[in-house]
């Protein structure tokens, strides 16, 4: 994305630096997107289970049929804010190879590219990231209910789990220094695909 685009959102250096971030990741928008593997590190929640209780006549069907209402009403209010977020943050990072997109769970992958992440054999967030982790920071400020349900990072290709955790752990510091609670961030981990994955949820209640 241009620096035009951010005129009149950022001021100074910290408007050039946001800049400079996305045009590098602007310059391999090329490159093919991340995608969620096979084994992403979200858990699988079972389904529950079918109400086994007989009906006792047409009252009984009729109680059913408004929290039925309600929840489809509830799931169609969630993918719409769920569709608004998705929209917004790729107005950001447009042409660049961050993959943002709804996930058949209900939540919204964020993944970011390793080589954008960090330097070969280190934690410290490098300025793409940075520039990403900041409009999803902005995100779940617009919405405080949502919350991250996956944060995790990669190590180095064949590298050790504990440098994947240290990468995580910097991700999670990141976004607690731009404002997000705690208590709305999962808990760090490593994830086996070469890049960082968030997975932003909002609750069903």
């Amino acid at each position: 994305m241009s620096a035009p685009a951010f005129r009149g959102a950022f001021d100074g250096p910290r408007r050039l630096l946001l800049a400079g971030a996305l045009g590098t990741l602007a310059g391999c928008g090329t490159a093919p997107p991340a995608r969620a593997p096979a084994s992403d590190p979200l858990p699988r929640t079972a389904p529950a289970p079918a109400d086994s209780s007989p009906a006792s006549g047409p009252g009984r069907a009729g109680q059913r049929q408004a929290p039925d209402k309600a929840g489809a009403e509830q799931r169609t209010a969630l993918a719409e804010a769920l569709a608004t977020e998705q929209r917004w943050l790729q107005s950001w990072f447009k042409g660049t190879p961050v993959l943002i997109a709804q996930r058949g769970d209900g939540t919204l992958a964020v993944d970011v590219p390793r080589e954008f992440c960090f330097d070969a054999g280190g934690s410290g967030v490098k300025p793409a990231l940075a520039a990403v982790l900041d409009k999803v920071a902005q995100s779940l400020r617009r919405r405080p209910a949502a919350h991250v349900a996956v944060l995790a990072a990669p190590g180095d290709a064949g590298g050790s789990p504990a440098l994947a955790l240290q990468r995580a752990a910097q991700v999670h510091r990141h976004l607690r220094e731009r404002g997000v609670p705690a208590a709305r961030l999962a808990s760090p981990e490593a994830t086996r695909a070469a890049a960082v994955q968030l997975r932003i949820g909002l609750p069903l209640d």
